[in-house]
């Protein structure tokens, strides 16, 4: 079991206009880590991705496409506003299950914590490298919040509203 845990504080980031941003189908192909992701909402809470990649330690072309389901938990007092999220449909990633915090640090700056608690790839040939896969994850998941922190930086999250 994988445990995968990365928080950062983000200027310029209303957590309100986050936590509606990560209902956009741009949002996310905004912040996206990959070379290429395709993303649509089919549901409020059901984000459809097609993604492509590459593992650059070793040059392997990744293909996947499946749904990011996102589960809105309602704020927690002094922890923040909790989504729970996990992966299906997906031919790559046999279980990917996780949590989203995002609390408020004052108005224009937000605490951004994602905490991955399961993560199994389903082929043989991606579980003989899993603990690349893990790296990976955590890799893109630290870019991922990076590049949130980056938008920020000279966009403003209402841009998506």
């Amino acid at each position: 079991m994988v445990k995968i845990s990365k928080v950062l504080e983000i200027d310029n980031c209303n957590d309100s206009d986050l936590l509606k941003a990560l209902y956009v189908a741009e949002f996310w192909e905004e912040i996206n880590p990959t070379k290429k992701m395709e993303a649509k909402f089919t549901a409020p809470n059901v984000l459809h991705t097609k993604i492509y990649d590459e593992i650059d330690l070793i040059k392997i072309p990744i293909e996947m496409e499946g749904e990011l389901i996102l589960s809105d938990k309602g704020q927690d007092p002094g922890k923040g506003h909790l989504i729970e999220f996990n992966v299906r449909n997906n031919k790559d990633i046999r279980e990917l299950e996780g949590r989203m915090r995002i609390k408020s640090i004052s108005p224009n700056k937000s605490k951004v914590g994602v905490f991955v608690e399961t993560f199994t790839l389903s082929s043989d040939v991606l579980r003989s490298i899993a603990s690349v896969g893990d790296l990976i994850l955590q890799n893109k998941i630290s870019e991922m919040l990076r590049n949130i922190e980056k938008y920020c930086k000279t966009k403003d999250l209402k841009d998506f509203l």
